[in-house]
């Protein structure tokens, strides 16, 4: 149970970062660096652990794409 909410808060979590990161310029790296801080993970490796769960792609490769 507990295991399903965590998934739906990152789920949630990354969504937000996109919405970050389309809302920033792409020449704003260090905010775009630290958007895992912003949104609320704990660390980066989980930050791009449950992007590329959710995605299927790391976010630098969607960053790159928009």
């Amino acid at each position: 149970m507990i295991n399903k909410v965590n998934i739906r808060i990152n789920r949630s979590r990354v969504k937000y970062a996109i919405t970050l990161a389309k809302s920033l310029s792409p020449k704003d790296t260090t905010t775009i660096n630290k958007i895992w801080e912003l949104c609320g993970f704990k660390s980066k490796e989980e930050f791009e652990e449950s992007f590329k769960t959710i995605y299927g792609t790391t976010f630098k490769d969607y960053i790159s794409k928009l």
